[in-house]
């Protein structure tokens, strides 16, 4: 499991308690290291992180059984992750696996990338709103780890589209408690860094920040 810095920036126990879904590609192969950094940093602080698929999984062809856009599929995951988990609390969408696990190569010039990253992420974001945040009544906070700068054709839409989203989101979702934000790595950016700040926006902290894009491009 990989390395995170996480707990010698925020306190022990920061997260005790807390329920945190991470969306990623299935099967795990499709799985970033900022996603297990993630899972790894959030759980040292205390929280009880579960795992739910964004997109189906592959055939022997390569090709995928479910597309992004099986709405049914993603209600079915996200409601037997709350059957065996409980109440969510926060969501945690790793776009970028999601962008690297739906390229298509040089075939369709990663468009594929762009639409799986992008279907997937509101895929799940939907299924969750709707069976635990708004159900509940709880609120809940959403958030994107977008493809880092430079990591393929489509990255910059890629980030353009969950910035938008969070923005976007974060405007139709306020009344209900929910907030939504999103992370862009740079080129350089660490896993450990991203899963520093995700575990800090989970925390009571987090609660100040929605609709907004966090850029660790740095200047320039």
């Amino acid at each position: 499991m990989p390395q995170t810095f996480a707990s010698e920036l925020l306190r022990p126990g920061l997260l005790d308690g807390l329920c945190i879904l991470l969306a990623e590609p299935e099967p795990a192969a499709d799985a970033s290291l900022a996603g297990a950094s993630v899972a790894a940093a959030c759980t040292e602080l205390g929280a009880r992180v579960a795992r739910c698929g964004a997109i189906g999984e592959r055939t022997l062809s390569g090709e995928r059984e479910r597309p992004p856009a099986d709405e049914a599929a993603m209600d079915e995951a996200v409601e037997q992750a709350l059957v065996a988990n409980g109440p969510i609390a926060v969501l945690v969408v790793d776009g970028a696996a999601l962008f690297a696990a739906g390229s298509d190569g040089e075939r369709d010039g990663g468009r594929a990338a762009l639409r799986t990253c992008l279907d997937g992420a509101w895929n799940v974001t939907r299924a969750v709103a709707r069976s635990a945040f708004l159900a509940l009544g709880r609120g809940g906070r959403i958030i994107y780890i977008a493809p880092a700068a430079g990591s393929g054709e489509h990255a910059d839409p890629a980030r353009a589209g969950l910035e938008n989203l969070a923005r976007t989101l974060s405007v139709e979702w306020a009344r209900h408690a929910i907030t939504v934000v999103a992370i862009a790595p740079g080129a350089a950016t660490g896993a450990a860094e991203v899963a520093a700040l995700t575990a800090y926006l989970a925390s009571p902290a987090g609660a100040y920040f929605s609709g907004c894009l966090l850029d660790l491009s740095g200047p320039g």
